[in-house]
């Protein structure tokens, strides 16, 4: 009797699926921890030479981007980093206060000392890159900081749906950021949810990610008014 061959189940090729999610990971996070500015334009080349990676899951993952609003197409029909407007900085502005608050509030529900440890030590390590002026570090820590916290939530649609938010307003970080009188205020509002979460109060929490978001969205405002409107990336945008 011969063998007959087994008929194998269709199967995703695990290495070129794992390398485009890596690449899609890349990009997502460069954009939601402020390492883009509104405006700025995309090549697929450009990106794939920064990845080393091959061009296909660069221009995968920026068709995945695309499809979450994150990139615009010019008049040449290049990719280019979404633009703020004035109702979508408030309307960004008002989900993060709603969704990132009940992170907040259901983090303090669930957190334990190792959590409070790696949160704590987030924020030191932002309070240095605040003290030098650290752009690009303080970008990434906070970033980092705020998803460290929410992760404790175990709210995996609500994180997604902050996450989108962050898609939008990432970008317009790097604009205030350099502002170190913008990095210390932000520095306070950061210790008090460390404080709030130290000592299980939700509702202080939520009160000091609150007073973190409205803060930088009238920072980023006031910023927009001061300068050229005509040359902002950002122009147009009103005091919130």
């Amino acid at each position: 009797m011969t063998d007959r061959p087994t008929l194998l189940p269709t199967l995703r090729q695990v290495s070129r699926d794992t390398l485009q999610d890596q690449v899609y990971r890349q990009i997502r996070e460069a954009l939601m921890s402020g390492r883009f500015q509104p405006g700025q334009k995309l090549t697929i080349r450009g990106l794939a030479e920064a990845l080393g990676s091959s061009p296909m899951p660069v221009r995968e993952a920026l068709n995945r981007l695309s499809a979450e609003n994150a990139f615009e197409v010019t008049e040449t029909s290049r990719l280019r980093v979404r633009m703020m407007t004035p109702d979508r900085l408030r309307e960004i502005r008002d989900a993060r206060v709603a969704l990132e608050g009940l992170l907040a509030e259901k983090a303090v529900l669930l957190l334990n000392d190792a959590d409070l440890k790696d949160i704590s030590h987030l924020c030191d390590q932002m309070q240095q890159a605040a003290d030098s002026v650290d752009v690009a570090r303080y970008l990434w820590t906070n970033f980092a900081f705020h998803r460290r916290i929410y992760a404790v939530a175990k709210a995996e649609l609500t994180i997604a749906a902050v996450e989108n938010f962050w898609l939008h307003m990432g970008p317009c970080f790097a604009l205030v950021a350099p502002d170190r009188a913008h990095l210390q205020r932000s520095m306070e509002a950061h210790n008090r949810i460390v404080e709030a979460l130290a000592a299980r109060d939700g509702a202080a929490a939520r009160a000091a990610v609150t007073d973190d978001i409205m803060q930088a969205a009238d920072s980023l405002a006031r910023l927009i008014v001061k300068g050229d409107r005509s040359k902002s990336p950002v122009s147009g945008v009103k005091k919130a």
